[in-house]
């Protein structure tokens, strides 16, 4: 076999494979469609946005409630989306809103999130009026600190948490709560959806076991 046979033939063998490779990676990259939201805990009368990605350019979607009486699509704010939908929880209980994607007419995939529709909380409170706690330590609400009590049991709302003092205590999202320095501050909870709140008083010492 001659030298430019051989070339050729190498040439076309490294083309081949790239070609492979390239074809692999690009089948690779192209990622399935999903929703933001696989399952969701909604209080009666509040809304959320459920959004589909990863669709192709051609792709349609329409969405489903299977139960409209728990959880309907607010059309009216849903006028202008495409791929994406507003529901709102109407009564407790429990049903499935559907993602129909379509390409070219013919359906190519479904998508579901199961959503919960809980009570609205009509009560909220600390198992504890005060505590104390150990400058340079941290601790929990509803773990190692004291719990905070929601009624009904089956409401599912997370309070918005707040320190009146930063410099004393600070408190986050999950209700982890840092002692700063000695002092007192108050850490307030707040439902957002009724505005009903509960508070206890943080009492914050020196600690000892520190330099």
């Amino acid at each position: 076999m001659n030298r430019k046979l051989i070339r050729f033939v190498a040439s076309f063998a490294f083309l081949f494979c790239l070609a492979i490779a390239i074809g692999t990676v690009s089948r690779a990259a192209v990622k399935a469609p999903r929703m933001n939201m696989k399952k969701l805990d909604l209080t009666k009368s509040d809304s959320f946005t459920l959004r589909v990605y990863n669709l192709g350019d051609e792709d349609t979607v329409s969405f489903k409630s299977t139960d409209t009486d728990i959880v309907r699509i607010d059309k009216n704010a849903s006028a202008y989306m495409t791929r994406s939908v507003v529901i709102v929880g109407k009564a407790v209980g429990k049903a499935t809103i559907k993602a129909t994607i379509k390409k070219n007419g013919k359906t190519i995939g479904t998508l579901k999130c199961k959503v919960n529709v809980t009570p609205v909380p009509v009560s909220i409170k600390f198992s504890e009026d005060t505590i104390t706690m150990k400058e340079g330590t941290y601790g929990y609400i509803n773990a190692d600190l004291l719990r905070l009590i929601i009624k009904p049991y089956s409401a599912t709302e997370e309070p918005v948490f707040e320190s009146s003092n930063e410099e004393v205590c600070t408190v986050n999202a999950r209700g982890r709560i840092e002692a700063c320095s000695e002092g007192r501050a108050k850490i307030t909870a707040t439902l957002m959806s009724t505005g009903i709140k509960a508070t206890f008083t943080v009492v914050v010492k020196e600690n000892p076991d520190e330099d």
